[in-house]
Order: structure tokens, then C-alpha cells, then sequence
């Protein structure tokens, strides 16, 4: 965490519509810190958990003197007495994580490694990173991208604004087509597709994403990829899903939106996985999960209510 000291009205004027309100005063009032809950002090600025059921016991027991709190929190005796903030949003926590993202983060200074190979071919965005010992085929990376070190980005991959790919990460790489001859031997198939990926992606450490055979993998906007998982030729994944480690993902699978993927999930080919469901750990999917419904086990089923 950086170490420097900002003023609530700095944050205020930062968050801007996202605070509703505001009780106590602000006049020279600075934080240096965003820390949980055990180290917190006087210049933290600490959070109130809506979901709490002491959420008001928290915030007059918090060492801290600016609060970033819900509605629901009043602005109590005990409050004014410690002479604390409080800055009232809609979802504290989402306010706590923009602000450590912008005041408390380390940022990388955009720049090419000297070590990086990167096509004359490709299509580098404004402000991007890309670190040690990567290799950057005829792909194109939109802005606002941090590439980290020994990454592969073979040709045709398309990399849509403020990615964060991982170390080790391959995207592009032949898929695992095959055909069979007459004799039953298997020869390649052409993976001749391509590689989609939306805006605000994270792509995990050591994570492999193949390119289509015929068609493209695509990745939409604001999905989130952990560490060491594989995802197929061919396979669509939607908007804001959540694959956490150690996924496998075979090909020509339909991920639709706002799906959450426990760890060590294997997909068979050809599932599709509709809208809002999700799949618990170790589950092994050979059907389909219809919308908003949760499964588990091997092979996966769903997960009755008692």
C-alpha cells in the first residue's frame, strides 16, 4: 500500500454522485490509511458492513474518525461526541475499494519492458504496461491495460481497455481440434479463430484461453478469471462472470452472464450455462444449469433446497 495522506474532501470530491450525505465536519480532516479491521486508528478510514447486525455498535466502537457507511447507520450522540465522519454511500464497501484504487495503490508507470517482444503488427492502446519477457504476436490491446511479466499473446488476439492479464497467462494458443481418418488416426484440426476479450478483464497467473477453430473465444466485459485455469476454442463467455482457480472450461460451451464458477469446476463440451447460476466446488457439468439455479457434485445436479 502506498503511504500517503489525503483529505476527505479530496476523497469526497473523488467520489463525487456516489456520496449521498455527509454528518460531521470535514474542515482538515485527512486519512493515511485503508486497513481491516484489527489495525485500525484514528486515521484509518474504516467501513461499516450494511449486512451487520451491530453495524451501529461498530461504528461507535471504531478507532477510526472517518466512516464510510450505508444509510441505515444514524448519526448518533455517541458518533458526534468522538467527533467522527461519516460519509454515507449506497455501498460502503464498493466506495472503500474505489478509493484504495486510486489513493492507495502502487500505480505502474504505462510502459515496454526492454525484454518484451512485441510485433510491429500489433496494436498497442494508450497508457498500457506490458512486462518482462512477454511476447506479443499481430494482437491488439486496448488502453489502460497492465500486461505482466512472461506473458503470450498470440496473433488475433483482441484485448478490450483496462485488462489486467497475469503472469504467465497464454491467450491465443492453438485449441486441442482433432479429426479422425479412415483408419481412425487423429490429425489437427485448423484453430484458425480467433480471441475476444472485453473491457475490464483479470486474467489469472499461469491461465490459458485458446483461440477458435472456426469461430472466436470471447470473453465479455468486466469477467474475472483466476489462477491456472483453462478455457477452450470456441467457448462464449458473458458479461461480469466470476471463474475462480483452477477451472476447466472444454470447447463450445456458452457461459452466460453474471454466472459464478467455484474452484476445480470441469465443464464438458457443449454445455451451456444460463444466466445467474452457479456451480459449486469440484463440480463436474455434463448438462446444462438453467437460470439462477445452483449445482454441485460430479456429475453436477441441482443443489435442493431442505
Amino acid at each position: 500500500m502506498v503511504l500517503k495522506t489525503v483529505t476527505v474532501e479530496d476523497i469526497l470530491a473523488y467520489l463525487g454522485d456516489d456520496v449521498l450525505t455527509v454528518f460531521g465536519s470535514v474542515a482538515d480532516r485527512v486519512i493515511d490509511n485503508i486497513t481491516d479491521v484489527a489495525r485500525v486508528n484514528e486515521r484509518s478510514l474504516d467501513w461499516i458492513n450494511p449486512d451487520k447486525e451491530d453495524k451501529q455498535t461498530l461504528a461507535e466502537q471504531s478507532k477510526s474518525k472517518v466512516l464510510l457507511v450505508d444509510s441505515s447507520i444514524i448519526y448518533s450522540s455517541a458518533l458526534r461526541q468522538q467527533d467522527k465522519v461519516l460519509i454515507v454511500t449506497s455501498n460502503p464497501k464498493y466506495s472503500l475499494a474505489r478509493i484504495g484504487n486510486e489513493f492507495f495503490v502502487e500505480k505502474t508507470i504505462p510502459s515496454i519492458h526492454p525484454t518484451a517482444i512485441v510485433s510491429k503488427a500489433a496494436r498497442i492502446g494508450a497508457n498500457v504496461y506490458i512486462g518482462p519477457y512477454c511476447v506479443i504476436g499481430d494482437a491488439s490491446i486496448g488502453d489502460d491495460c497492465f500486461i505482466d511479466s512472461n506473458v503470450r499473446i498470440y496473433d488475433g488476439v483482441i484485448i478490450g481497455a483496462r485488462c489486467n492479464v497475469k503472469a504467465g497467462a497464454v491467450l491465443g494458443g492453438s485449441g486441442f481440434g482433432f479429426e479422425r481418418d479412415k483408419d481412425g488416426n487423429q490429425f489437427r484440426f485448423p484453430q484458425i479463430g480467433g480471441v475476444v476479450i472485453g473491457d475490464d478483464v483479470e486474467i489469472g497467473a499461469n491461465t490459458c484461453i485458446d483461440r477458435g477453430a472456426l469461430s472466436d473465444t470471447i470473453i465479455g466485459d468486466y469477467t474475472k478469471i483466476n489462477n491456472l485455469c483453462h478455457i477452450a476454442h470456441n467457448n462464449r463467455i458473458g458479461r461480469n462472470v466470476t471463474i475462480t482457480g483452477c477451472v476447466n472450461i472444454s470447447g463450445s460451451s456458452i457461459v452466460e452472464d453474471n454466472v459464478w464458477i467455484a474452484p476445480n469446476v470441469s465443464l464438458r463440451g457443449f454445455v451451456h450455462l444460463h444466466r445467474g447460476c452457479v456451480v459449486g466446488t469440484g463440480a463436474v457439468v455434463t448438462k446444462d444449469i438453467p437460470e439462477n439455479e445452483t449445482w454441485v457434485g460430479n456429475p453436477a445436479r441441482k443443489l435442493e433446497k431442505r
